[in-house]
């Protein structure tokens, strides 16, 4: 009996005893929305910053291929006949309008004294311009030199 009078005390006792504070445990709810807040302004950030990097690889893939055009249509010029003096223009793959001007170029603008004006071969100047986006807002421009192939009617 002295074993049920003892855990009776103590059961009493334990009932009197000043509350004992617990430790918090968890989040507060201004905890939560400040984590939150912090949160989505980290993924505007970057979700920001990865459509600004898909627009300039879009931009970078447009320019290629405006030079990829641009190569294949400098290429092709005077192959096959005998390039003319003048102005041609086209579209391409309905997104890229070209212009490709042919000029003689006049070696005496750039003679001083070098006897550059006594080469024997014709240059042309080729310049394209090659635009695209709306309204043709993006633009490229190719300049190269060709030596005309001789006129077998000379």
């Amino acid at each position: 009996m002295n074993l049920r009078r003892e855990r009776a005390v103590s059961a009493a006792m334990l009932r009197h005893r000043l509350p004992v504070r617990r430790r918090q445990r968890g989040y507060s709810l201004i905890e939560i929305v400040a984590a939150f807040v912090v949160l989505a302004l980290g993924m505007s950030l970057a979700m920001q910053s990865v459509a600004g990097s898909v627009r300039q690889a879009r931009i970078a893939a447009e320019r290629t291929e405006a030079a990829l055009l641009a190569q294949s249509l400098l290429d092709a010029a005077g192959v096959g006949e005998r390039l003319q003096e003048g102005e041609t223009s086209g579209t391409w793959d309905e997104r890229y309008e070209w212009t490709l001007r042919v000029e003689p170029l006049l070696l005496e603008e750039f003679d001083q004294g070098g006897g550059i004006s006594s080469v024997p071969a014709e240059l042309m100047r080729l310049e394209l311009e090659v635009r695209w986006g709306q309204d043709g807002r993006r633009s490229a421009r190719f300049v190269t030199l060709r030596a005309l192939t001789p006129d077998p009617g000379q």
